[in-house]
């Protein structure tokens, strides 16, 4: 009986980290931890496009 118990709390063990790896881990509660990662890519959007429209009005400007 120990040994069938002992097999069966393996298993438990062994699926449920199995099935924590495939889910990714633990769940996010609430909305407010995606909704700063989408102003923080927002940002990193807007510096790119600032940073790429200033390269190409300094170029603009050398060969004007």
């Amino acid at each position: 009986m120990g040994r069938l118990l002992l097999m069966v709390l393996g298993f438990v063990v062994v699926f449920g980290a199995a099935y924590f790896y495939v889910t990714g881990g633990a769940r996010v509660s609430g909305g407010e931890a995606p909704q700063q990662r989408l102003e923080n890519v927002n940002e990193a959007a807007q510096r790119i496009e600032d940073d790429a429209q200033k390269r190409v009005d300094d170029l603009a400007k050398k060969f004007e």
